[in-house]
């Protein structure tokens, strides 16, 4: 498995799902019971994560009766192509998310406040309202310059569009 598409599914449904993706790789149609004696965890454990990888439509299935016991087997099969798709599409919503905070960082430039125990970052209207004292610890707030900040976002901000292209 890639890096990225490691990193696409653990942002997505979290990482205690590669072993399932990473079993389910290049296999197709393989039992829930198989899946689970492979990567050695209880049946049900497996199906949680399963269900929780085709929320996103990152694998498929196909139910089939036992004709011996007389229950539903579920078959599964990981869908590579999905990755693409919601790599892209989590792509957008954190450039989208990192643009609004670009732009109130430069809105309230040099008008942040920050507890020295690190408890709270605060805007001046609301560091005013506390009279520059944390909430948390009592603490005096101090004043925060935010161009490294603006600066580490612009960063994000270019890495992501680049590898958007």
């Amino acid at each position: 498995m890639s890096k990225d598409t490691a990193d696409v599914i653990t942002r997505i449904v979290g990482d205690d799902v590669l072993p399932v993706v990473k079993y389910l790789q290049d296999r197709k149609n393989v039992s829930e019971f198989k899946i689970a004696e492979s990567v050695k965890l209880e049946v049900n454990a497996t199906r949680n994560m399963l269900y929780r990888l085709h929320t996103h439509n990152l694998v498929t299935y196909i139910r089939k009766k036992d004709r011996q016991k007389g229950w539903y087997i579920s078959y599964w099969t990981f869908n590579k192509h999905r990755v693409k798709d919601l790599r892209k599409n989590n792509d957008a919503e954190e450039i989208s998310k990192l643009r609004e905070r670009l732009d109130k960082e430069v809105q309230n430039l040099n008008s942040y406040f920050i507890c020295p125990n690190l408890c709270m970052r605060l805007d001046f209207e609301e560091a005013t309202n506390l009279d520059y004292k944390c909430p948390e610890c009592g603490q005096l707030l101090k004043h925060q310059d935010n161009t490294k900040t603006i600066s580490n976002i612009k960063d994000k901000l270019k890495a992501l569009e680049s590898r958007k292209k």
